[in-house]
């Protein structure tokens, strides 16, 4: 026997006529006429070859077939109810997972706090972080494993677009003993002939100090490549060499028993923000974080400033 193809409007015709006991009350709620809901379970009753109501001029009850219908199809509504419920919740933004690939000091120093501001709107949204350096946020992006990236603004693949969100200050960065402890400000000169202990090259830090060390000719030794702010503050506690850092590494990781000495030198900012695919579509709940972020007030700390910009930056060539 072939099984009747039998709509979503049509089951929920007879759970809404049975739950009623009345035409009148059904179609009401079904917001249509009489006449048409009547042709609806008569149109389902042929399909399906029985009667599903026993009729009577005063009284309208469900028949045998009509319980075990009901009994049948109730779990699919229930269950297709359930779903649409959750799909309209994703598609409004109010549910869903924003997966992020940050850089550690922003998902350390910056993100907690605007994470936090939006949940209190959004409890139902979920939140992957994956804090990386810079050149696998975009690894990540490129991948579509994550849809948006917190890093530092640079050179991106064709097709990504950019918004600046805070602009941060480099610091001279050294054990107490170092003779910076006694200076107000240094400069890009005065790391010539010192043993720098850098972030491995594809950072969004060593890509800036590499920048600037060469535009100055600076000379400098790096005896020490670290991949993680842990190991940099082990070495400069130790006092084998001096790093330069920006504001939020030294927030972010603290560094505050070090000697921390603002660099006054063109070019001694990081500039960080969204990254996105431009040509990509984001979810409806990774958009609303989006304009989230570029709305919201941070309150930033020492050394870093916002950047408010009406447009982002696209990276298209």
């Amino acid at each position: 026997m072939p099984v009747p193809d039998l709509t979503l409007q049509q089951l929920r015709a007879v759970r809404t006529l049975a739950a009623s006991g009345s035409f009148t009350k059904a179609a009401a709620a079904e917001h249509i006429s009489q006449s048409v809901l009547s042709r609806r379970i008569k149109e389902i009753e042929r399909l399906l070859r029985v009667r599903l109501f026993d009729r009577t001029t005063r009284q309208l009850d469900l028949t045998a077939e009509g319980h075990a219908f009901l009994l049948m199809t109730g779990a699919v509504l229930d269950d297709m109810d359930m779903r649409l419920s959750r799909f309209m919740s994703y598609v409004a933004a109010q549910s869903g997972t924003i997966a992020v690939a940050a850089l550690p000091s922003l998902a350390a120093a910056v993100l907690p706090g605007v994470m936090r501001g939006f949940i209190l709107d959004h409890p139902e949204v979920e939140f992957e972080i994956i804090d990386v350096a810079a050149d696998e946020v975009v690894e990540r992006l490129e991948g579509g494993t994550v849809e948006l990236g917190l890093t530092a603004h640079g050179d991106l693949p064709d097709g990504f677009c950019f918004t600046p969100l805070l602009r941060e200050r480099f610091y001279g960065v050294a054990h107490h003993s170092h003779p910076w402890s006694a200076r107000n400000s240094i400069s890009w000169a005065d790391f010539n002939g010192e043993t720098v202990v850098a972030t491995r090259p594809g950072t969004s830090i060593r890509a800036i100090t590499d920048a600037a060390f060469s535009k100055h000719s600076i000379s400098v030794s790096h005896h020490f490549n670290a991949c993680s702010a842990a190991t940099i503050r082990g070495l400069l506690r130790a006092g084998v060499g001096v790093a330069a850092l920006p504001a939020l590494e030294l927030q972010g990781f603290g560094l505050d028993d070090l000697v921390a000495v603002p660099v006054d030198s063109p070019g001694a900012t990081r500039v960080t923000g969204v990254v996105y695919r431009c040509s990509q579509d984001l979810s409806p709940v990774a958009a609303r974080f989006l304009d989230f972020m570029h709305a919201t007030e941070i309150d930033p700390p020492r050394g870093v400033s916002r950047v408010h910009e009406a447009t982002p930056a696209n990276q298209t060539h």
